[in-house]
């Protein structure tokens, strides 16, 4: 219970401080999440390849 409160808490205030931006800032925030959103899955993925392509060779030199 007390975990959803501090969530919906932190939520609101995180929403309050974008009352007051002007039109580029909101373009800024808006291009910041979708970066995050399209670049954390691409990332994950890049490292997951890179972990087998290094376990892949470790394995050949042994």
């Amino acid at each position: 219970m007390k975990i959803a409160l501090l969530i919906v808490v932190s939520l609101a205030l995180s929403l309050a401080g974008c009352a007051n931006m002007n039109s580029a800032e909101q373009r800024m925030v808006s291009g910041a999440a979708i970066g995050g959103v399209v670049a954390g899955p691409i990332g994950a993925g890049v490292g997951a390849g890179i972990g087998y392509v290094v376990d892949r060779n470790e394995d050949q030199v042994r």
